[in-house]
Formats: C-alpha cells, sequence, structure tokens
C-alpha cells in the first residue's frame, strides 16, 4: 500500500537499499491508529530460490532489541516498587558484589556504566536478564510476551532457536556470508526476530504510552519512568534503549533495522533492511527528518 505524502520516504528508502546492497527492504508508516504506507522489496538473500520480502518476513532487530529489555526493565522495577538507584548486586547470586561495583538498574535502564560482568563476561543485557527475572518470576521473552505481545496480538515477534523459512537472512557474519542468528529464548540475545507491522506496532505501544484499543496495557508508571530518565539524564543517553531527540525517539539495529516514534504527528516509522551501512548516524538522521517533512506535508 504506497501512500504519495510518504513518496521522498520510500524514494530514500529505495536509494539506500540499493547503496548498502541490501537484499531486503520493507517500510511501513502508522499514523493515526493506522497503517498509512506499507511497502516490501527484494529478497530474504542473494542466492537463487530466496524467498521474497512479504509482511510474514521477519528480521533481525539487533540492538533495537535493546527497546525490548529496556521495556522489560521498566516493567520490573514498577513492578517491584524499586528505587532507580538500588545497586544491582542486591539482585544477583552468581557473581560476587565486587564484581559487579556500583552498577545500579539506572545503569542498566540507561546503558551506561560497564558492559561486561563477572568471570564469564556477561553483557550488560544479560545482567538485566538476571535482574528482571529475580524481580518478576519471568525472563525478558516471558515477561514481554504476557504483558505486550499476546495482549496486542503481535505473533510475529520472537526470540529464535531454530531455522524457520520467514527468517530474513543477514549479512552482519564476518565472512560476509548471509546466515540468521539462533540463540537462546530468554531475551537477551541478538535473535529477535519481527515482522515490519509487529515492530512497527512496539513503536506504537510507546508512542501511546501503553494505551492500545481502549487498555492500558501496561501501568502508567512504567512510561512514567522513561520520562523521569529522559528530564534526569538529558537526550545524550539511550533511555531504555531508546535516543531522544527534539522531534523524535529512535532505535536502529547493526542490519539496518530501524523504528522513529514522532510524538506531534502521532506518527511511527520503521524501515527495514538486512544490511547498513556504516554511515548509519547520517542515514538515520535523514531518514527521521524525511518521515517528519512527510508529516508536515499533509
Amino acid at each position: 500500500m504506497k501512500n504519495e505524502q510518504f513518496a521522498p520516504l520510500l524514494s530514500y528508502v529505495q536509494h539506500t537499499q540499493q547503496d548498502v546492497g541490501s537484499s531486503a527492504a520493507a517500510l511501513i508508516v502508522i499514523q493515526d491508529d493506522k497503517i498509512a504506507s506499507e511497502w516490501y522489496n527484494g529478497s530474504h538473500h542473494f542466492k537463487s530460490g530466496a524467498r521474497e520480502v512479504s509482511a510474514a518476513s521477519l528480521f533481525n532487530l539487533y540492538s533495537a532489541r535493546k527497546t525490548y529489555v529496556g521495556l522489560a526493565t521498566a516493567i520490573a522495577i514498577v513492578e517491584g516498587n524499586l528505587n532507580i538507584d538500588t545497586p544491582v548486586y542486591a539482585f544477583i547470586d552468581d557473581i560476587p558484589p565486587d564484581e559487579l561495583g556500583a552498577i545500579t538498574l539506572r545503569h542498566l535502564a540507561t546503558k551506561t556504566g560497564a558492559k561486561y560482568f563477572g568471570k564469564n563476561r556477561i553483557e550488560r543485557e544479560e545482567l538485566a536478564g538476571k535482574v528482571i527475572e529475580r524481580i518478576t518470576g519471568f525472563n525478558i521473552a516471558e515477561l514481554i510476551t504476557r504483558k505486550v505481545l499476546q495482549p496486542m496480538q503481535l505473533s510475529e515477534t520472537e526470540w529464535v532457536t531454530a531455522p524457520k523459512e520467514n527468517l530474513v537472512c543477514d549479512f552482519q557474519a564476518g565472512d560476509g556470508y548471509a546466515s540468521v542468528r539462533i540463540e537462546s529464548n530468554e531475551g537477551h540475545e541478538r535473535n529477535l526476530y519481527t515482522s515490519t507491522r509487529d515492530f512497527g506496532f512496539w513503536g506504537y505501544l510507546h508512542l501511546k504510552k501503553g494505551f492500545i484499543n481502549g487498555t492500558q496495557l501496561l501501568p502508567v508508571e512504567v512510561f512514567e519512568l522513561f520520562e523521569s530518565l529522559k528530564a534526569e539524564e538529558g537526550i545524550e543517553k539511550r533511555i531504555l534503549g531508546w535516543y531522544y531527540q527534539q522531534d523524535w525517539y529512535y532505535a536502529t539495529g547493526a542490519a539496518g533495522c530501524h523504528c522513529v516514534v514522532v510524538p506531534e504527528f502521532n506518527a511511527v516509522g520503521v524501515r527495514m533492511y538486512n544490511k547498513y551501512t556504516d554511515n548509519y548516524k547520517e542515514d538515520q538522521a535523514v531518514f527521521n527528518s524525511t518521515l517528519l517533512n512527510c508529516l508536515k506535508s499533509r
């Protein structure tokens, strides 16, 4: 479904797909509670027999998954009625307190402080997963599935543990070959795959601060935590997985999947690739500003 209002955005996505050499691309814009534009192009990889990209194609979100970890972190803090500056060692049994040091829930929420922990050098997202499970009784994937994916009927989002034909290959492997990322189903690793629509509605959940179809799916305090952290930390830091700027906030992954939320125009834009550029900051700014200009042209 093409919409002439968003033709400049589509043109930019098409040009960038060719420029970076992505075999797959998709675009969706959600505005005023409905899909305003939707487009798919290419194939899951470049070899013969590759599946064509469609609404059912699932892309690896890579670092954009940190918004899912971030929301799970916020839910745990609110459900546990915890102070944001609570030390993390209070929730961890298998890493000595002296190795965790002064790391707090605030550090996990703002992606600051040390990145690796313990003798096994686990990443910050895995540490967050341990904290979340200790507080809520659920790992990240279970918590997000129960609280968000199931209520919103987002059935095309999963932490992939086995190959499937609707997974879009990407080119992030060191050898440059097309591959898919298969890891645990706990929710902290780089194996979160989702459809373009599901990713769009994920952004929409944040735009609406959890109020979906007349129901407050998550406590308002969860999204108040986003706002208080933004006010306290400034927009220079990543807040619960999102980068905030004056007109929008956004998240991007290593293969080029990108979600931007534009509150002033009640809109969300999502662009999917399976290969990205080294000039990612420039691309993100151009995509976001092009979407904003399209919204203003209405």
